[in-house]
């Protein structure tokens, strides 16, 4: 170990506040890599994706669990490690869900509705409904009575069923006609809902490093992770951690689409 090697690697993700056990499954799959590396990998969480930025931003974190618009919004403070495969597909869907018992039927039924999302910076359960309805020519400032935020997406999804709610913005995976075939719902037994539409693709999740960090530690930080993923005895710690079946190098298409897309909503003000 050089001088220059750090001591320990810190990996900053947001986990959910309550009912998780998401930070346990990320201490598996680091006390491995830690091995195979040799440097102690050190899990830190935030609170949102605001505050992963920020802990990425200060060197609080090393190596992040990026959604799309964190990625985004860090620019050249990072650099991508690879991106993470959700059933083999590079991209996902946005969706907005309804109670499979309720009257909404339409876009335009949503006037008046009580919206329940993620998080600001959460591309599937906040940013691409919000621009997308825009495109369609609903101001989503106007569009709903209240808009509330929470945390993760099995939290909205929980806030709809419980009638806290009226419809949920969450992510949807989509076969190759298009059709839903699951979503965040899926983990969550009994939860009766309809897909009220879609918006997408949106580019996978990243793992990425602070561009500050040593290309030796990246390498290494990389391999780890692939090896995680060959290794039958092994991926299953990182299906646990990501519901990913992979990590592909690099960034996956889709990401300059998406920020022309933030840039022009962001100009007419659709995030305000």
């Amino acid at each position: 170990m050089t001088s220059s090697t750090p001591t320990k690697i810190v990996f900053g993700l947001v986990v959910p506040a309550a009912g998780s056990d998401l930070g346990e499954r990320v201490d598996r799959l680091a006390g491995w890599m830690s091995e195979r590396i040799g440097i102690p990998i050190e899990r830190r969480e935030a609170a949102s994706y605001e505050a992963l930025a920020d802990d990425v931003r200060a060197g609080r974190a090393d190596v992040a669990w990026l959604p799309p618009i964190v990625y985004l919004r860090l620019g050249d403070t990072v650099t991508p490690l690879g991106s993470i495969l959700r059933g083999g597909a590079a991209a996902y869907e946005a969706a907005l869900i309804v109670r499979a018992s309720g009257t909404i039927r339409s876009i335009a039924a949503l006037r008046g509705t009580r919206a329940g999302w993620v998080d600001r910076w959460s591309a599937a359960g906040f940013v691409v409904p919000r621009v997308k309805l825009a495109h369609l020519g609903e101001d989503p400032r106007t569009l709903f009575r209240t808009e509330t935020f929470h945390g993760s997406h099995r939290s909205a999804i929980q806030a709809l069923l419980e009638g806290a709610c009226d419809v949920a913005g969450t992510y949807a995976q989509a076969d190759e006609k298009g059709n839903v075939s699951a979503g965040a719902w899926s983990e969550i037994d009994g939860a009766d809902v309809r897909v009220l539409a879609t918006f997408g693709a949106i580019p996978p999740d990243v793992i990425a490093v602070r561009s500050a960090l040593s290309g030796d530690i990246r390498d290494e930080a990389f391999s780890a992770f692939k090896s995680a993923c060959a290794d039958a005895s092994k991926r299953h710690l990182v299906r646990d951690v990501f519901s990913g079946d992979d990590l592909t190098e690099g960034l996956a298409p889709g990401y300059d689409t998406l920020q022309q897309a933030l840039d022009t909503a962001t100009a007419r003000g659709i995030f305000d």
